[in-house]
Protein backbone atom coordinates (compact mmCIF):
# COMPACT_ATOMS: atom_id res chain seq x y z
CA UNK A 1 0.00 0.00 0.00
CA UNK A 2 1.26 3.45 -0.84
CA UNK A 3 1.57 5.29 2.49
CA UNK A 4 3.00 8.51 1.13
CA UNK A 5 -0.39 10.20 1.17
CA UNK A 6 -1.57 9.01 4.57
CA UNK A 7 -2.16 11.66 7.22
CA UNK A 8 -0.99 10.21 10.53
CA UNK A 9 -1.88 12.04 13.68
CA UNK A 10 0.72 10.39 15.87
CA UNK A 11 4.02 12.07 15.10
CA UNK A 12 5.91 8.94 16.16
CA UNK A 13 4.49 6.90 13.27
CA UNK A 14 6.46 6.49 10.03
CA UNK A 15 5.52 8.31 6.85
CA UNK A 16 4.19 11.29 8.76
CA UNK A 17 3.09 14.19 6.61
CA UNK A 18 4.42 17.24 8.48
CA UNK A 19 1.98 20.13 8.62
CA UNK A 20 4.55 22.45 7.07
CA UNK A 21 4.98 20.14 4.08
CA UNK A 22 1.35 20.32 3.05
CA UNK A 23 1.08 24.05 2.40
CA UNK A 24 3.64 26.75 3.14
CA UNK A 25 2.42 29.78 5.06
CA UNK A 26 -1.02 28.33 5.39
CA UNK A 27 -3.50 30.53 7.32
CA UNK A 28 -3.98 27.75 9.88
CA UNK A 29 -0.24 27.85 10.64
CA UNK A 30 -0.76 31.39 11.91
CA UNK A 31 -3.34 30.31 14.49
CA UNK A 32 -2.37 29.71 18.08
CA UNK A 33 -3.47 26.13 18.87
CA UNK A 34 -6.28 26.00 21.44
CA UNK A 35 -5.26 25.44 25.06
CA UNK A 36 -6.94 22.05 25.05
CA UNK A 37 -4.08 20.56 23.01
CA UNK A 38 -1.83 20.91 26.07
CA UNK A 39 -3.99 18.40 27.96
CA UNK A 40 -2.67 14.85 27.59
CA UNK A 41 -4.36 11.76 28.99
CA UNK A 42 -2.44 8.77 30.31
CA UNK A 43 -3.32 5.36 31.75
CA UNK A 44 -1.93 4.63 35.22
CA UNK A 45 -1.74 1.38 37.16
CA UNK A 46 -4.44 0.70 39.73
CA UNK A 47 -4.02 -1.10 43.02
CA UNK A 48 -6.20 -2.90 45.51
CA UNK A 49 -5.70 -3.92 49.11
CA UNK A 50 -4.59 -7.55 49.34
CA UNK A 51 -5.62 -9.99 52.06
CA UNK A 52 -2.51 -9.13 54.09
CA UNK A 53 -3.37 -5.43 53.96
CA UNK A 54 -0.68 -4.36 51.51
CA UNK A 55 -1.33 -2.75 48.12
CA UNK A 56 -1.33 -5.11 45.12
CA UNK A 57 -1.30 -4.31 41.41
CA UNK A 58 -4.67 -4.75 39.70
CA UNK A 59 -3.88 -6.43 36.37
CA UNK A 60 -7.48 -6.24 35.13
CA UNK A 61 -7.85 -2.48 34.79
CA UNK A 62 -6.11 0.89 34.49
CA UNK A 63 -7.14 4.40 35.46
CA UNK A 64 -7.16 7.36 33.07
CA UNK A 65 -5.68 10.62 34.35
CA UNK A 66 -4.49 13.94 32.99
CA UNK A 67 -0.70 13.95 32.76
CA UNK A 68 0.70 15.95 35.67
CA UNK A 69 -2.46 15.74 37.75
CA UNK A 70 -2.93 14.03 41.09
CA UNK A 71 -6.66 13.45 40.70
CA UNK A 72 -8.21 10.63 42.70
CA UNK A 73 -10.15 8.64 41.65
CA UNK A 74 -9.38 8.39 37.92
CA UNK A 75 -11.70 10.03 35.39
CA UNK A 76 -12.42 6.60 33.91
CA UNK A 77 -11.42 2.98 34.40
CA UNK A 78 -10.46 0.90 31.37
CA UNK A 79 -9.18 -2.55 30.51
CA UNK A 80 -5.42 -2.97 30.03
CA UNK A 81 -6.07 -3.49 26.30
CA UNK A 82 -7.69 -0.04 25.94
CA UNK A 83 -5.74 2.07 23.44
CA UNK A 84 -6.05 5.77 22.74
CA UNK A 85 -2.63 6.68 21.38
CA UNK A 86 -3.02 8.99 18.41
CA UNK A 87 -6.41 10.23 19.62
CA UNK A 88 -5.41 12.85 22.16
CA UNK A 89 -6.87 16.35 21.99
CA UNK A 90 -3.80 17.56 20.15
CA UNK A 91 -4.27 14.79 17.60
CA UNK A 92 -7.87 15.83 16.98
CA UNK A 93 -6.77 19.39 16.30
CA UNK A 94 -4.03 18.18 13.94
CA UNK A 95 -6.62 16.11 12.10
CA UNK A 96 -8.83 19.15 11.58
CA UNK A 97 -5.89 21.21 10.32
CA UNK A 98 -4.58 18.43 8.07
CA UNK A 99 -7.99 17.82 6.50
CA UNK A 100 -8.36 21.52 5.69
CA UNK A 101 -4.90 21.67 4.19
CA UNK A 102 -5.22 18.49 2.19
CA UNK A 103 -8.57 19.59 0.73
CA UNK A 104 -7.31 23.02 -0.31
CA UNK A 105 -10.32 24.91 1.07
CA UNK A 106 -10.00 28.63 1.79
CA UNK A 107 -9.02 29.07 5.45
CA UNK A 108 -8.36 32.82 5.37
CA UNK A 109 -9.47 34.47 8.60
CA UNK A 110 -10.04 31.14 10.35
CA UNK A 111 -10.60 31.08 14.11
CA UNK A 112 -10.29 28.21 16.56
CA UNK A 113 -12.09 27.69 19.86
CA UNK A 114 -12.20 24.84 22.34
CA UNK A 115 -14.04 23.69 25.43
CA UNK A 116 -13.08 21.02 27.94
CA UNK A 117 -14.65 19.61 31.08
CA UNK A 118 -12.78 20.48 34.31
CA UNK A 119 -11.56 16.91 34.75
CA UNK A 120 -10.28 16.74 31.16
CA UNK A 121 -12.55 13.83 30.24
CA UNK A 122 -14.50 15.58 27.44
CA UNK A 123 -13.37 18.15 24.94
CA UNK A 124 -14.46 19.89 21.76
CA UNK A 125 -12.68 22.05 19.20
CA UNK A 126 -14.17 24.26 16.50
CA UNK A 127 -12.59 25.77 13.40
CA UNK A 128 -14.69 28.64 12.04
CA UNK A 129 -14.10 29.44 8.37
CA UNK A 130 -15.51 32.88 7.46
CA UNK A 131 -14.81 32.43 3.74
CA UNK A 132 -17.82 30.12 3.71
CA UNK A 133 -20.46 32.54 4.96
CA UNK A 134 -24.04 32.23 3.78
CA UNK A 135 -26.71 34.91 4.15
CA UNK A 136 -30.01 33.30 5.08
CA UNK A 137 -31.77 36.66 5.06
CA UNK A 138 -30.57 40.24 4.79
CA UNK A 139 -28.09 40.81 7.62
CA UNK A 140 -28.55 37.25 8.90
CA UNK A 141 -25.38 35.26 8.25
CA UNK A 142 -24.20 31.77 9.15
CA UNK A 143 -20.56 30.68 8.98
CA UNK A 144 -19.24 27.20 8.18
CA UNK A 145 -17.46 25.29 10.95
CA UNK A 146 -15.54 22.06 11.40
CA UNK A 147 -16.03 20.51 14.82
CA UNK A 148 -13.93 17.87 16.52
CA UNK A 149 -14.73 16.12 19.77
CA UNK A 150 -13.62 13.17 21.85
CA UNK A 151 -13.91 11.86 25.38
CA UNK A 152 -11.98 9.67 27.76
CA UNK A 153 -14.89 8.55 29.92
CA UNK A 154 -16.96 6.59 27.41
CA UNK A 155 -19.32 9.47 26.53
CA UNK A 156 -18.22 10.04 22.92
CA UNK A 157 -16.21 8.44 20.17
CA UNK A 158 -13.73 10.49 18.17
CA UNK A 159 -15.93 12.57 15.85
CA UNK A 160 -15.12 15.14 13.17
CA UNK A 161 -18.24 16.82 11.80
CA UNK A 162 -19.46 20.02 10.21
CA UNK A 163 -21.55 22.77 11.72
CA UNK A 164 -22.31 26.45 11.47
CA UNK A 165 -22.77 29.44 13.74
CA UNK A 166 -25.40 32.16 13.27
CA UNK A 167 -23.60 35.44 13.84
CA UNK A 168 -26.61 37.46 15.03
CA UNK A 169 -26.97 35.41 18.20
CA UNK A 170 -23.98 33.00 18.15
CA UNK A 171 -26.40 30.07 18.12
CA UNK A 172 -24.74 26.84 17.09
CA UNK A 173 -26.75 25.69 14.06
CA UNK A 174 -27.92 22.07 14.11
CA UNK A 175 -28.04 20.31 10.76
CA UNK A 176 -31.13 18.22 10.03
CA UNK A 177 -28.87 15.88 8.07
CA UNK A 178 -26.17 15.03 10.59
CA UNK A 179 -22.94 14.88 8.58
CA UNK A 180 -19.87 13.29 10.17
CA UNK A 181 -16.63 13.41 8.22
CA UNK A 182 -15.04 10.89 10.56
CA UNK A 183 -16.13 8.74 13.48
CA UNK A 184 -14.14 6.07 15.27
CA UNK A 185 -13.54 4.77 18.76
CA UNK A 186 -9.99 5.94 19.39
CA UNK A 187 -8.03 5.91 16.15
CA UNK A 188 -7.31 8.64 13.64
CA UNK A 189 -5.89 7.98 10.18
CA UNK A 190 -7.26 9.37 6.94
CA UNK A 191 -5.87 9.49 3.39
CA UNK A 192 -5.62 12.87 1.70
CA UNK A 193 -7.97 11.68 -1.06
CA UNK A 194 -10.54 10.58 1.49
CA UNK A 195 -10.18 13.89 3.34
CA UNK A 196 -10.77 15.80 0.11
CA UNK A 197 -13.88 13.80 -0.73
CA UNK A 198 -15.35 14.07 2.75
CA UNK A 199 -14.78 17.81 3.07
CA UNK A 200 -16.15 18.44 -0.42
CA UNK A 201 -19.24 16.45 0.55
CA UNK A 202 -19.40 18.39 3.82
CA UNK A 203 -19.43 21.72 1.99
CA UNK A 204 -22.19 20.42 -0.28
CA UNK A 205 -24.16 19.38 2.78
CA UNK A 206 -23.64 22.84 4.27
CA UNK A 207 -24.90 24.48 1.07
CA UNK A 208 -27.93 22.19 1.06
CA UNK A 209 -28.67 22.97 4.69
CA UNK A 210 -28.33 26.70 4.05
CA UNK A 211 -30.84 26.48 1.21
CA UNK A 212 -33.21 24.79 3.63
CA UNK A 213 -32.71 27.63 6.13
CA UNK A 214 -33.52 30.17 3.41
CA UNK A 215 -36.75 28.32 2.66
CA UNK A 216 -37.59 28.17 6.35
CA UNK A 217 -37.19 31.93 6.48
CA UNK A 218 -40.05 32.18 3.96
CA UNK A 219 -42.32 29.48 5.39
CA UNK A 220 -44.94 30.56 7.92
CA UNK A 221 -45.90 28.55 10.98
CA UNK A 222 -48.75 28.80 13.49
CA UNK A 223 -48.17 29.11 17.20
CA UNK A 224 -49.52 25.62 17.80
CA UNK A 225 -47.28 24.14 15.10
CA UNK A 226 -44.25 25.86 16.62
CA UNK A 227 -45.27 24.69 20.09
CA UNK A 228 -45.47 21.10 18.81
CA UNK A 229 -41.94 21.32 17.42
CA UNK A 230 -40.64 22.70 20.73
CA UNK A 231 -42.48 19.94 22.60
CA UNK A 232 -40.77 17.35 20.43
CA UNK A 233 -37.34 18.83 21.20
CA UNK A 234 -38.24 19.02 24.90
CA UNK A 235 -39.61 15.46 24.90
CA UNK A 236 -43.01 16.59 26.17
CA UNK A 237 -45.31 13.83 24.91
CA UNK A 238 -48.32 15.39 26.63
CA UNK A 239 -48.45 18.25 24.11
CA UNK A 240 -48.23 15.93 21.13
CA UNK A 241 -51.05 13.81 22.56
CA UNK A 242 -53.40 16.84 22.81
CA UNK A 243 -53.65 18.14 19.23
CA UNK A 244 -56.93 19.98 19.82
CA UNK A 245 -55.80 22.02 22.83
CA UNK A 246 -54.69 25.61 22.36
CA UNK A 247 -51.26 26.76 23.44
CA UNK A 248 -52.93 28.91 26.10
CA UNK A 249 -54.68 25.88 27.61
CA UNK A 250 -51.59 23.71 27.32
CA UNK A 251 -49.45 26.22 29.20
CA UNK A 252 -51.42 25.71 32.43
CA UNK A 253 -50.99 21.93 32.39
CA UNK A 254 -48.42 20.65 34.94
CA UNK A 255 -46.67 18.47 32.33
CA UNK A 256 -46.09 21.62 30.30
CA UNK A 257 -45.25 24.37 32.79
CA UNK A 258 -42.85 22.03 34.62
CA UNK A 259 -40.93 21.30 31.43
CA UNK A 260 -38.21 23.96 31.62
CA UNK A 261 -36.82 23.21 28.16
CA UNK A 262 -40.22 23.72 26.54
CA UNK A 263 -40.83 26.88 28.55
CA UNK A 264 -37.42 28.24 27.54
CA UNK A 265 -37.97 27.68 23.81
CA UNK A 266 -41.49 29.10 23.85
CA UNK A 267 -40.38 32.19 25.74
CA UNK A 268 -37.40 32.67 23.41
CA UNK A 269 -39.67 32.32 20.39
CA UNK A 270 -42.45 34.67 21.51
CA UNK A 271 -40.27 37.38 23.06
CA UNK A 272 -37.41 37.41 20.55
CA UNK A 273 -37.26 35.23 17.44
CA UNK A 274 -40.90 35.59 16.42
CA UNK A 275 -40.64 39.37 16.75
CA UNK A 276 -37.44 39.68 14.72
CA UNK A 277 -37.93 36.85 12.20
CA UNK A 278 -41.71 36.60 12.05
CA UNK A 279 -43.88 33.53 12.55
CA UNK A 280 -41.62 31.35 10.40
CA UNK A 281 -39.90 28.00 10.48
CA UNK A 282 -36.60 29.88 10.74
CA UNK A 283 -37.76 31.68 13.88
CA UNK A 284 -38.89 28.42 15.50
CA UNK A 285 -35.65 26.70 14.55
CA UNK A 286 -33.56 29.50 16.06
CA UNK A 287 -35.53 29.40 19.30
CA UNK A 288 -34.44 25.77 19.58
CA UNK A 289 -30.79 26.43 18.75
CA UNK A 290 -30.79 29.27 21.27
CA UNK A 291 -31.90 26.74 23.88
CA UNK A 292 -29.22 24.22 22.95
CA UNK A 293 -26.47 26.85 22.86
CA UNK A 294 -27.33 29.23 25.68
CA UNK A 295 -29.84 27.73 28.14
CA UNK A 296 -28.44 26.70 31.52
CA UNK A 297 -28.80 23.10 32.65
CA UNK A 298 -32.25 22.26 33.98
CA UNK A 299 -30.80 21.36 37.35
CA UNK A 300 -27.57 21.89 39.20
CA UNK A 301 -25.05 19.66 37.54
CA UNK A 302 -21.33 19.17 37.34
CA UNK A 303 -19.71 21.63 34.95
CA UNK A 304 -18.15 18.70 33.14
CA UNK A 305 -21.60 17.52 32.07
CA UNK A 306 -22.42 20.72 30.14
CA UNK A 307 -20.70 19.53 26.96
CA UNK A 308 -22.58 16.24 27.08
CA UNK A 309 -25.88 18.02 27.77
CA UNK A 310 -25.36 20.32 24.79
CA UNK A 311 -24.70 17.36 22.48
CA UNK A 312 -27.89 15.63 23.67
CA UNK A 313 -29.88 18.82 23.10
CA UNK A 314 -28.57 19.04 19.56
CA UNK A 315 -29.68 15.47 18.89
CA UNK A 316 -33.17 16.38 20.15
CA UNK A 317 -33.27 19.46 17.94
CA UNK A 318 -32.21 17.42 14.93
CA UNK A 319 -35.30 15.26 15.33
CA UNK A 320 -37.56 18.22 15.99
CA UNK A 321 -36.12 20.23 13.09
CA UNK A 322 -36.88 17.28 10.86
CA UNK A 323 -40.51 17.66 11.93
CA UNK A 324 -40.45 21.21 10.56
CA UNK A 325 -40.13 19.69 7.09
CA UNK A 326 -43.56 18.13 7.56
CA UNK A 327 -45.21 21.44 8.46
CA UNK A 328 -46.91 22.81 5.35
Amino acid sequence: MNTSNIIYLNDNKPNVVPLSDLVNEHPLDLLDPPNIVNTVIEARPMYYTSTNGSPALDTTRRGLHVVGSDMTPPMFVVKPSYKFEGAQYGDIYKAMVNICKASGINCAGAKVDSMMSPDGALGTMTLTLPEYTIETAKGDESIFQINGRTSFNGTWSVVLQIGAVRMVCTNGQVFVDNFSMYKSKHTLTMSTEHAQRKLAAALNSYQHEAERWKEWNKNSITNREAFNVFAMAAKCKFVLAKPNMSVYDLMIEPEVYRNRALQYMWNQYTTDDQKTLGSTHWAAYNAMTHWSTHAPAAKKTAEGSILSIKAKREDSIRLAAGALLAVA
